[in-house]
């Protein structure tokens, strides 16, 4: 019986620690992805420029340089690698209770005793119980939250990237304009 307490108390601790991992993860991520977006936001403000064309249009042009996104997009990699661990943690919170459950039932039945294998059984239960819910919820937290925010910046580049690359195409096939 004290064989499966501790690798129950293992595999608790293990989930406790990969749990708190994964949210420090999302937390940095989160914390970068905003710092990004800040820095972006007041580059765009800094550098907003009102330019009219030969019509007399009003134009407002952001004069963001492509430099200057590679550099956004080099800082983005940092979060976007705590965002890539975090998520390659969470399936790994069921495999634990389920590691925790099977341990605990090898362990008591070869010892043999019945009723030390009902109670086993229950107190096994819990680890998978635990590892789910760590899951679940953090898989909620991504889905929700983390996962948003990370897209909404991937979008950001995506499109400054198109954008560019028309530009540089049109400029290329008509350089006097």
């Amino acid at each position: 019986m004290g064989g499966a307490k501790v690798i129950e108390f293992l595999i608790y601790t293990a989930i406790a620690i990969m749990a708190a991992v994964t949210a420090g993860c999302f937390v940095s991520v989160v914390r970068g992805v905003n710092k990004i977006n800040r820095e972006i936001d007041e580059k765009k403000k800094k550098r907003r420029r009102v330019q009219y064309t030969q019509d007399g249009v009003q134009t407002i042009s952001d004069a963001y340089t492509w430099a200057e996104v590679l550099g956004d997009l080099k800082e983005f990699s940092k979060p976007q690698i705590a965002y890539s661990i975090a998520e390659q943690l969470i399936p790994i919170f069921p495999l634990l209770g389920i590691l925790g459950t099977v341990t605990g039932l090898i362990l008591q039945l070869q010892s043999g005793d019945i009723e030390a294998l009902k109670e086993a059984l229950g107190t096994s239960m819990w680890t998978t119980f635990w590892g789910l819910l760590a899951a679940i919820a953090l898989r909620l937290a991504d889905a929700i939250f983390v996962s948003k925010k990370v897209t909404e910046l991937e979008l950001y580049f995506d499109m400054y990237e198109q954008e560019y690359q028309i530009s540089k195409d049109m400029n290329a096939q008509n350089p006097e304009a």
